[in-house]
């Protein structure tokens, strides 16, 4: 089950997709229709087309797939072409914005390329060999006669600035029915300007014209029927039955490009013809659903195709019709009258049982996982002993061969009498239960392929409803690649230097039934030096990992700066262009947040008993350090009284506060709490407001008095600081306890439930104002999951999103303007760090490869966005966005 082949052309169509965007332009007026393509062989393998415009060639010249895929050289080579030829200004006045095609077609050891370019306006005929021959200095310039076609030819004698060497290849040019066609293959151009040569059907050609997107930045063509041939040129081995389920589909499509700077995107339609026969062709009846089973697969995943149908009576009748053409009908037949005489029922039972969704995984070793997805399990444990039996560990093998091809075709011919285990609402397959069992540990320590940085930027371009989902993972490939494609092409596989190809994620194709054909996607994800995380703009060495922030902070009218905290307690203030501005060493870890007040001091507390208040150059204010009478649980909340003003600092079970000098504030030395107070001191209606565990809400005036005291009913424990709205009667408090309910209070010590989640014993959850209103909301934090609530008339939810791992850590949270905050998250183990919209996406760029701990914001007054984050080499890193 090798497939070669269909890794081998996603790379090759990316070579035409860079072509034409190094040609092209995004120009998007209507095209003409595709008068070349009635030229082309019929052996074409591909076409694509685009606009010779210049306007728009600014977009893409840093478009880093170009020289990824197409390679240094063969880079220089189109440059020189567009130059020399397509931008010469004799020639624009009759190519300029005129339709180009470029086609791939087959060669002695390997593809050619032909250009076919129609004119604008029609030279005159006896002006062409001066117009021709005055092209370039840098050509010698040829031209001979045959088979009654005048042929020109181009040999470069000059080097252009852009190349390393002259090439060494003549390139031929030609010109027919108001066409010019040009190869760097004489014997092609020749077969193209014979009307002996079998052409491409004219069925085909319409098919082309009408599916062309006339907005779209340039349009490939396949013609299905030399994909066998084209799939060829780049393979060592014969292709095996599984990879036949792709190449074997004749008919044609046609792909639009969709633009994006880290990934090559095209797609279109596939029209079927002699479908019966052809496996995947099954799936063009059946609609497009939504495929999760790629959510458990293992992280060495090298490849994976999942299918899936949408009505399960279709997909059987046409699945044993098309079994019925296949080798070994008679056997399937012969032994579903075997088991009807023991078990009559069992067969359809088992097709009763499953969903429409399956998958065939291969890993890097090379060893298969076979996933079915279950939608009636305790029917499946009903019928469990006549289906299978028990070999131990939870693992069991089909009593029967041929179950999975008979109930799903070739997608799962790979598992004759496999071995199978259930996990979730799965059965999971393989043909050695030590595959299995392996399965198992990696399944229980979530080590996950979608847990991966690139399969999350996979996810965030390419969605998950389709009908049959191709996915290759570039990385865990490589090995396979490198010994099964060609030698030229395994060897430029290998060529770091000159290529790229080892910085593609990812290759996937996506066919979506569309009434008995298909809707196709072909993706390519690029590992583009652009992307946020991957180019830093500057960087800051520091001796130990970091503990606490980075924050940002005004340091100046004109200039803000980075504060951060490493863990040897060594605080450094970083200018937003990373040189230092100064560090020192505090006494013990800061506490929760550093704060700034109006006078742009910074006031922080340590868990060594220290207050710190310092200005921007770290110059220590007068009274500071000082010492506080309890160790710290939460950052200081800043107050103030219009006649006092002070710092609250809550201690495990008291309040303590401390004026702007470092002295103990008089009438708070003696504040105390009932229970752990549950967040930092929050100052409502001129009085400071905190919640503890033991399920009661506390209210102090300036003196330090207690004025009031909420104490819900029962044995409630909180978990979550205070959320604090205001209505129009006045404010509400909002508190979560340990048993997942949450409660509404209000000033005159009324409380209730207002909503019941059901989470477990030991989740997280917290208030803060990040979905745009006027009110806080609830973070929920449960195992894997991060749940978002909305506190309004009542309580529900806003947005969830499921991780690979367990989140540890809690949220981050940055300043995004009004009030209010962006949110972080960083689960535990996966080096990711997330940041979410307001409305519960996970923002443009990200995940970034990070340690835990990071910032998102502007660093000065005038500057863009900054990620500020750091990794495993103990160094700030600051990346534009």
């Amino acid at each position: 089950m090798r497939n070669t082949i269909i890794v081998s052309v996603l790379l090759f169509i990316a070579v035409i997709v860079a072509s034409v965007f190094y040609f092209g332009g995004l120009d998007s007026e209507k095209k003409e229709a595709v008068k070349p393509i009635a030229f082309l062989p019929s052996d074409t393998y591909l076409v694509a087309s685009f606009v010779n415009d210049e306007t728009t060639d600014n977009i893409f010249k840093d478009f880093e797939i170009f020289q990824a895929i197409l390679g240094k050289q063969d880079l220089e080579q189109l440059n020189l072409l567009k130059q020399q030829l397509l931008r010469n200004k004799n020639l624009s006045a009759y190519l300029g914005g005129s339709d180009i095609f470029i086609s791939l077609h087959p060669g002695k050891d390997q593809t050619e390329m032909l250009y076919s370019i129609p004119v604008v306006e029609e030279p005159e005929k006896e002006a062409m060999d001066q117009l021709l021959g005055q092209l370039s200095s840098q050509f010698k310039f040829g031209k001979s006669d045959s088979l009654g076609h005048t042929i020109y030819s181009f040999q470069q004698i000059l080097k252009d600035s852009t190349q390393s060497k002259i090439s060494d290849s003549s390139f031929y040019v030609s010109y027919q029915s108001n066409i010019f066609f040009a190869s760097y293959n004489k014997e092609l151009l020749l077969k193209v300007l014979d009307k002996k040569q079998e052409k491409l059907k004219e069925s085909q050609i319409t098919y082309f014209n009408e599916l062309s997107n006339r907005n779209s930045p340039f349009t490939v063509y396949v013609p299905q029927q030399n994909l066998p041939a084209f799939f060829a040129v780049f393979k060592r081995n014969k292709a095996g039955d599984f990879l036949r389920q792709f190449i074997q589909l004749k008919g044609q499509t046609v792909w639009n490009i969709n633009y994006k700077q880290d990934a090559l995107m095209l797609s279109g339609e596939s029209e079927l013809e002699d479908k019966d026969s052809q496996y995947i062709a099954l799936f063009a009846n059946q609609r497009k659903t939504v495929q999760r089973l790629y959510n458990y697969f293992p992280s060495n995943t090298m490849m994976f195709v999942e299918y899936s149908f949408s009505d399960a009576n279709s997909w059987f009748t046409d699945l044993a019709k098309w079994q019925q053409g296949q080798d070994g009908a008679k056997q399937l037949t012969d032994q579903e009258v075997e088991i009807a005489k023991d078990r009559p029922n069992l067969l359809a039972d088992f097709k009763s049982v499953i969903a429409g969704d399956f998958a065939v995984v291969e890993q890097s070793n090379s060893d298969y996982l076979g996933f079915i997805a279950i939608k009636d399990s305790s029917k499946l444990e009903q019928i469990l002993p006549e289906l299978a039996e028990t070999v131990g560990d939870s693992i069991y093998r089909f009593r029967h061969a041929h179950m999975p091809y008979r109930c799903f075709g070739e997608g799962l011919k790979a598992f004759s009498r496999p071995y199978f285990v259930r996990v979730n609402n799965l059965i999971v397959l393989a043909n050695q239960q030590s595959t299995l069992q392996e399965y198992l540990r990696t399944w229980k320590r979530k080590d996950l392929l979608i847990g991966g940085i690139g399969f999350k930027n996979y996810e965030q371009i390419q969605g998950n409803e389709a009908n049959v989902t191709f996915f290759l993972n570039t990385k865990n490939a490589s090995n396979f690649l490198i010994n099964n494609l060609s030698n030229t092409y395994s060897k430029n596989f290998r060529n770091k230097e000159d290529y790229g190809y080892q910085e593609f994620y990812s290759w996937s194709l996506q066919l979506s039934g569309n009434a008995g054909n298909f809707i196709s996607r072909l993706y390519g994800i690029y590992k583009s030096k652009n992307r946020l995380g991957v180019n830093a703009d500057w960087t800051y060495s520091m001796g130990s990992r970091l503990i606490s922030g980075p924050y940002v902070f005004e340091h100046s009218d004109t200039s803000q700066f980075i504060l951060a905290q490493e863990q040897d307690h060594t605080v450094h203030a970083i200018h937003p262009s990373g040189n230092k501005l100064w560090s020192t060493v505090f006494s013990g870890r800061i506490v929760g947040k550093t704060i700034q007040l109006e006078d742009r001091s910074l006031v922080l507390v340590t868990d060594r008993r220290r207050l710190y208040r310092f200005d921007p150059h770290g110059k220590m204010m007068s009274g500071f350090s000082s010492s506080v009478s309890a160790e710290p649980s939460f950052q200081p909340t800043y107050v103030d009284w219009g006649n006092q003003k002070m710092l609250i600092i809550p201690g495990k079970n008291k309040l303590m506060a401390y004026d702007l000098e470092g002295g103990a504030v008089v009438g708070w030395d003696n504040v105390t709490v009932e229970g752990s107070l549950m967040g930092p001191a929050q100052f409502v209606d001129n009085q400071v407001v905190v919640a503890t565990s033991y399920g009661r809400v506390y209210f102090f005036d300036m003196g330090g008095n207690k004025t009031q005291e909420i104490d819900v009913p029962g044995d409630v424990n909180f978990i979550s600081n205070l959320g604090i709205v205001q209505r129009e009667n006045g404010y509400v408090y909002y508190a979560a306890d340990e048993d997942g309910k949450v409660y509404e209070m209000n000033k005159q010590g009324e409380s209730k439930v207002v909503y019941e989640g059901k989470w477990d014993a030991k989740y997280h959850a917290e208030f803060e104002n990040i979905a745009g209103t006027s009110a806080p909301e609830m973070i929920v934090l449960d195992g894997s999951v991060l749940q978002i609530l909305e506190l309004g008339n009542t309580v529900k939810p806003l947005f969830d999103h499921t991780f690979t791992k367990k989140i540890e850590n809690k949220p981050y949270y940055f300043p995004a303007g009004s009030g209010l905050l962006k949110m972080g998250i960083a689960p535990q183990g996966t080096n990711l760090i997330y940041l979410f919209t307001e409305n519960g996406g996970i923002a443009d760029g990200y995940p970034v490869e990070a340690q835990p701990l990071f910032y998102d914001g502007k660093i000065n007054y005038n500057s863009g966005n900054y990620l500020i984050c750091t990794r495993r080499d103990w160094k700030l890193y600051a990346f534009r966005h």
